[in-house]
């Protein structure tokens, strides 16, 4: 009997989420989605959660923009491979305790695919999605994910499949931050917000000229709060299709965090001082990174396996 009663749940757990995804799919979009957030929370806050969901950029004042650029938070505010590797990770990590790794993998997978239909396939969500899935399906596959045969096989793909990527700075900036992701040799927030920095700072320095000096504490102060925003602000903002209400209030659940960020770009981006000017060359760059790849090679020798 229990048996029966086990299976039937299962039937019934697995109709219900088909249903969701099949209400999702045809009612939620990019639009109805934004519509929800500028009806929920203030306009500040709303072009900021429009900005890190789903890439829309209308909602950021000039000034408030300098200030995101100037603090180094930039590259958390738009639909990127930063959040994507955040919120996968985060998904899979925290479903893999209740799930199991590999079911938690799927569905990570399943969720992040349904999220890339809604931004419309942006083709730097594509590319950390492919450099993601790279990583996880060794896992599944019951294999060690080996760093350097997986980047070349990512990049080898992106080039092929978007050759233009390899003049797009969004396309570098998310593959340096996808190897600071992965290889940080610390797992605190501290310690990886400086990692990931110090893999993306040339990029910024080749790119545009300038590095900001500040910009591991600037990614520390907020870092800790982009996998909140991102998945209750995307959850707020289904809901609130469905059930305006219900979704309003998830929303202001998340104005708190919205507020904060948007007080420390503010206030860092102040600071005349947080920018130097460099003149970075492919040399330099290549330089910097062989003293990373170097660093990486003296944790492993002492035993560090990333």
């Amino acid at each position: 009997m229990n048996f029966k009663q086990n299976n039937l749940k299962k039937i019934i757990l697995w109709l219900g989420v088909v249903l969701i995804g099949f209400l999702i799919y045809k009612f939620v979009n990019k639009d109805s989605l934004i519509g929800v957030i500028y009806q929920s929370l203030p306009p500040v806050e709303a072009g900021l959660l429009g900005g890190m969901l789903l890439g829309d950029e209308t909602g950021f004042e000039k000034e408030f923009w300098s200030s995101l650029k100037n603090s180094g938070l930039v590259h958390l505010v738009v639909v990127s491979g930063t959040n994507i590797m955040l919120v996968f990770g985060g998904l899979v990590e925290n479903l893999a305790k209740i799930l199991g790794r590999k079911k938690a993998i799927g569905v990570g997978f399943l969720i992040t695919l349904g999220y890339l239909e809604i931004v419309g396939w942006q083709i730097p969500v594509v590319r950390a999605m492919v450099m993601v899935s790279v990583m996880y399906w060794s896992q599944v596959l019951g294999r060690r994910y080996n760093i350097f045969r997986g980047l070349i096989f990512s990049v080898l793909v992106i080039v092929l499949a978007w050759p233009e990527s390899i003049y797009e700075v969004s396309f570098w900036l998310s593959f340096a931050a996808f190897v600071g992701v992965v290889t940080s040799p610390w797992r605190g927030i501290l310690g990886s917000s400086f990692w990931i920095s110090l893999w993306i700072s040339p990029i910024m320095g080749l790119f545009f000229g300038k590095i900001n000096l500040i910009s591991p504490v600037s990614n520390l102060l907020v870092l800790m709060t982009v996998q909140l925003i991102t998945v209750m602000g995307f959850l707020g903002s289904v809901v609130g299709v469905f059930v305006p209400v219900l979704g309003k209030l998830v929303l202001w659940f998340v104005w708190p965090l919205l507020k904060y960020f948007g007080l420390v770009a503010q206030m860092i981006g102040g600071w005349w001082w947080v920018n130097v000017a460099v003149d970075f060359n492919i040399l330099i760059v290549f330089g910097w990174y062989l003293i990373l790849s170097w660093t990486l090679l003296k944790f492993r020798k002492n035993g560090y396996k990333y």
